[in-house]
């Protein structure tokens, strides 16, 4: 299968998608990932570019930008053609985005861009990032075997690993808290969970003969 995950910031998708992006790549499917802005309010964009690559190269990833201003990220037509170029290219068989409910108004607008600029594509899945509000996953993947290599994307982006705004909690530690609650809910010790617009499960059945 084709994976495009969409994240408005560097370290999104890790944080959201890493184990289950792990175990896809170990499976042979290929990754793409687009991330919207460059993260220049959070950071240095140069750095959190680099930071960013060297993720992607991990997950022997495809990696795209969408060229928009940290902060700055709206839902206008822009947004979304950026999003369905991206799809019309890499012709993904799932699409990851996170989800619409949350506190930071890039990952609302590019959430609610993705649900319309993927209308057309089988499976749409939305994860969790720290900022997000009301998720109730209903789709789980047991990241147990991989967790370490989810911690080793978050590493990647060293500038942001004690970028938390809590004191003394770091990044890592709120990423394996998030995955091990997410785990208990799905009886394992760690999971990524993820609110399904659509999952065909026939098509995954056959992308797994």
């Amino acid at each position: 299968m084709k994976i495009l995950g969409i994240g408005a910031h560097p370290d999104d998708l890790e944080f959201g998608c890493g184990g289950t992006f792990h175990k896809l790549a170990a499976k042979g499917h290929k990754i793409h990932m687009l991330v919207m802005t460059r993260g220049s309010v959070g950071g240095d964009p140069e750095v959190r570019l680099a930071e960013q690559r060297r993720s992607a190269a991990l997950l022997k990833a495809r990696l795209y930008w969408g060229g928009f201003e940290d902060t700055g990220v709206s839902l206008t037509r822009e947004l979304i053609r950026s999003v369905e170029k991206h799809i019309e290219e890499i012709k993904p068989d799932m699409v990851f985005v996170n989800h619409g409910a949350d506190t930071h108004q890039d990952h609302r607008s590019v959430s609610q861009a993705v649900e319309t600029a993927a209308r057309y594509t089988r499976n749409l899945l939305f994860y969790e990032v720290p900022t997000t509000m009301e998720f109730n996953p209903g789709v789980f993947v047991d990241i147990g075997p991989v967790i370490n290599k989810k911690v080793g994307l978050l590493k990647c982006h060293r500038s942001q690993v004690y970028k938390t705004r809590v004191k003394n909690l770091s990044i890592i530690e709120s990423a394996k808290a998030a995955a091990m609650f997410r785990g208990y809910q799905d009886r394992v010790k760690y999971a990524e969970g993820f609110v399904p617009r659509r999952l065909l499960l026939d098509h995954l059945l056959e992308c797994n003969k």
